[in-house]
């Protein structure tokens, strides 16, 4: 049976020497972003580069645009399946609070990396390219521009990319700290949104490989098979059934790269009944066989760390 990955992501961003990791992803007009559902004891910071895309944090749904900043704090459910209206470039630092924070409880720590990157208040900061004027406009554009070198330093990886890194990491938390951003408080609608897009994802997460039924979740999550037919097409812009053959192909895919199973061995422990079956939907998803997927291609479809 292939391993059941829970939401909370198992990906290491860097190691534990250098815990911090930026990925890029590029992605076409009309393609469903791939980037599910997940959360991750990291902050990360967001943003996109080109187009625009609906974003959901612990279930306050986002139409971020390029030149947004996002900020996710730690353990934040995140994630999206938009359906692209235009081309789409985003990129993400992601990276733990203790490469910031430095000497434990000294003034910088207290006074302002806590509050910022551990506050209880919300789970999300927005910095906006379209809101504001004059000096407030100013400092997004500036975080932008950084986060943007920041990436081209990290790409490079020259001698003392590391000081670089930690040092404009830090100086995008002053950044941010100086545009305020827009900061939502917890609770109430997207926090009950929040706990059933969890409960469902965790569900299917220990579930895909079996034969699963909408009424299977319904029941589970004590709600009618009407209403979560309805949560499935709002929340995941698809089916119920939709969203479980996804899971399947994206464990599959995850299987393939890291595992030398014959590939009718992983369609099974995934949920395929059939091998045809598996390689025709898999085909539909990849644009590519589990063969040549395995041999190389593969690497060109983990686009961002929520695969």
């Amino acid at each position: 049976m292939g391993e059941k990955r829970p939401l909370k992501e198992k990906q290491q961003h860097g190691d534990l020497l250098f815990p911090v990791n930026l990925y890029e992803t590029t992605l076409e007009k009309g393609t469903q972003i791939p980037l599910y559902y997940h959360w991750h004891p990291e902050a990360e910071l967001f943003f996109i580069t080109e187009g625009q895309a609906n974003f959901q944090v612990e279930g306050e749904s986002l139409l971020l645009e390029e030149g947004d900043v996002l900020l996710i704090r730690p353990n934040a459910l995140h994630g999206s399946h938009d359906c692209l209206k235009t081309d789409l470039k985003f990129r993400a630092a992601v990276f733990a609070y203790g490469f910031l924070a430095g000497m434990e409880n000294d003034r910088i720590e207290q006074e302002y990396l806590r509050p910022l990157l551990l506050g209880e208040k919300s789970r999300f900061l927005l910095m906006s390219a379209k809101d504001g004027e004059g000096e407030k406009r100013a400092e997004t554009e500036a975080l932008f521009s950084l986060l943007n070198r920041l990436f081209d330093v990290f790409r490079k990886k020259e001698k003392g990319y590391e000081l670089l890194t930690r040092a404009w990491l830090l100086e995008a938390m002053y950044g941010m700290l100086r545009c305020g951003g827009e900061e939502r408080a917890r609770g109430g609608a997207g926090e009950s949104r929040s706990r059933l897009i969890r409960a469902a994802v965790r569900f299917v997460e220990e579930h895909y490989a079996e034969k699963l039924r909408l009424g299977d979740l319904a029941g589970h999550l004590s709600v009618s098979e009407g209403y979560l037919c309805r949560f499935f097409r709002k929340n995941f812009n698809m089916t119920f059934v939709e969203y479980v053959q996804r899971v399947r192909l994206q464990k599959a895919g995850r299987l393939l790269l890291e595992t030398d199973e014959p590939i009718g061995r992983i369609a099974l422990d995934v949920g395929f009944g059939s091998g045809n079956y598996f390689t025709t939907e898999f085909g539909k998803y990849y644009h590519t066989t589990p063969q040549k997927f395995r041999k190389g291609n593969g690497a060109a479809v983990r686009l961002s760390h929520g695969q």
